[in-house]
């Protein structure tokens, strides 16, 4: 009754080969059941039983074929914990974890801590603008009427209250881009385009155009690399060490084993990704809940996209290191290749205005308010003769300069402004295009969720215009009046109102990424019958 070794039965000692349920049966995967059974036997003349020693067990167990077939969630829970127990054996692996868990909490401790400071900072300039309103309420009123008018020119000039863009609940996320971007403006009766100064720090113009190495961004560049180094390659590896063919041999299906082993290698990149972001929303005091579930959302697409590909990237022929270069390939296009062609389409589609042009266009129109100063201060008192002076006199600064603002501010604040509203249009036109670059996607969701998105910008810059427009509308005629503020009237002084408009939705990118994720899922299941080749 012997027979040849055989692949299943000399694990198994089988005596009876033809008639053993055991071999028979080619969804039993022995490979899993190694620790458990240590010999086995068939029933003389019976196809649908067989003889069972288990290990540490002395007595025989006689079970039945639809027994010792293993259903497909036991399998597939048995695959997981086999891929986990060889997963933490492999020192390489946790080492890379090491320095990618690492790398992200620094990045998410410096993004938490960037974002309490914006959050204390715009709060001290609010105190600051109270502070400066209740001061110039308790000062006595100037007696003569040009000290009056230079009282009211000094508070409505350099006191004036910050106009402020609340920031998002997510702002641990992309905080740099306030550096760009500045979240709170003071408007003047001056000309805030021409005569602002940078009382700032020197920086980097190269950094500041970049900004800085934010979590989003070390997300975005930095969990696609950990996945393809971990996922790529591993069906081309065990190929080249032989272990695959063990592992067909013994009838383990290869494409549940792929399966478990990427979602045990995804499993840990997400799950360090989590404690990062969790990490960094904890440090920021105005995090929110509904920006915190919308990031973990967007980065659980993220790194489904980046598991499948990378899973998809074992269908290929050749060796482990030919998928995990066509996977760093794969990593630059989608990170840098396709951002740029985006960014290329939307200067053939909305460019942006010309800088030097509208360097040009500002330095006229203060050519052209300088030329006509005393014409503008003529046609001032004839639009409000209601503000005249009650007897006449000699204007000087800064009574005689209060037109010339006003005339500057009408033919400049359209210039400025088209940039806001060109940056808006491309951001959006971007986030049209983002499902072609997941990392690009990733990005334009968290600058969403931290609130410094262009659009969103863009509105709050032209709400800014609206408020200084009404700063001056309230604060000059009574400068060229020469009458000043009262208490009652600095009380009654317009203050700046952030109403909230309709924000863009930011799951659709993460939609679209689990649809890509699908696609290469779909592949993997399509061509799934590769991997069966040992």
């Amino acid at each position: 009754m012997g027979c040849q070794p055989h692949a299943r039965h000399d694990f198994v000692r089988c005596q009876v080969r033809r008639r053993c349920a055991l071999a028979r049966n080619p969804a039993l995967c022995l490979h899993h059941a190694a620790g458990a059974v240590r010999a086995a036997g068939s029933v003389a003349g019976d196809r649908d039983h067989v003889l069972v020693v288990r290990a540490g067990r002395g007595r025989p167990v006689l079970l039945s074929s639809q027994d010792t077939a293993m259903n497909p969630i036991r399998q597939t829970r048995q695959a997981l914990a086999a891929q986990c127990r060889r997963f933490r054996a492999a020192g390489s692996a946790r080492w890379a974890l090491l320095l990618f868990a690492a790398a992200l909490c620094a990045c998410a401790l410096a993004s938490g801590l960037s974002a309490r400071a914006w959050h204390e900072k715009l709060q001290q300039l609010e105190a600051n603008g109270q502070a400066a309103l209740r001061l110039a309420q308790a000062k006595a009123s100037p007696a003569s009427p040009e000290q009056a008018a230079m009282a009211a020119f000094r508070f409505a000039r350099s006191e004036a209250p910050v106009a402020q863009l609340p920031p998002g609940g997510g702002l641990a996320l992309a905080s740099s881009v306030l550096d760009l971007l500045p979240p709170s403006v003071r408007v003047t009766v001056e000309s805030r385009h021409t005569d602002a100064r940078n009382e700032e720090r020197l920086a980097n113009p190269l950094l500041q155009r970049y900004g800085t190495f934010d979590l989003a961004t070390a997300i975005a560049l930095l969990a696609p690399l950990m996945l393809v180094c971990l996922c790529a390659g591993m069906v081309q590896g065990e190929r080249e060490h032989g272990t695959w063919r063990m592992l067909m041999a013994q009838g383990a299906a290869g494409g549940r084993v792929l399966f478990a082993a990427i979602a045990v290698r995804a499993g840990a990149v997400w799950l360090i990704a989590v404690l990062a972001s969790t990490l960094a929303f904890v440090l920021d005091p105005a995090a929110t809940l509904s920006a915190y579930l919308a990031w973990l959302f967007c980065v659980t697409a993220f790194i489904a996209f980046w598991s499948a590909a990378s899973g998809a990237l074992n269908l290929l022929p050749g060796s482990g290191a030919t998928a995990v270069l066509a996977g760093l390939g794969l990593w630059v296009i989608a990170t840098f290749g396709t951002p740029a062609m985006v960014a290329a389409l939307a200067d053939r589609t909305m460019p942006m205005p010309s800088r030097l042009a509208a360097i040009v266009q500002i330095r006229a129109a203060q050519q052209s308010a300088e030329a006509r100063m005393s014409a503008l201060v003529d046609e001032w008192y004839q639009a409000n003769p209601q503000w005249a002076p009650a007897t006449a006199r000699q204007h000087a600064w800064p009574v005689s300069f209060m037109p010339r603002y006003l005339d500057q501010a009408a033919h400049i604040r359209p210039v400025v402004s088209a940039f806001d509203q060109a940056r808006a249009l491309r951001f959006e036109q971007a986030e049209r295009w983002g499902w072609l670059s997941p990392p690009l996607s990733l990005l334009l969701a968290a600058d969403r969720l931290a609130g410094s998105d262009a659009p969103r910008y863009a509105s709050f810059m032209a709400r800014v215009d609206r408020f200084e427009a009404q700063w001056r509308a309230y604060f000059v005629p009574r400068i060229m009046g020469y009458r000043g503020v009262s208490t009652d009237e600095y009380r009654n002084a317009p203050r700046f109102e952030w109403i909230e408009g309709e924000r863009g939705k930011v799951g659709i990118g993460g939609l679209q990424q689990f649809g890509l994720a699908a696609a290469m899922l779909g592949l993997l299941v399509v061509f799934r019958a590769r991997l069966a080749r040992p």
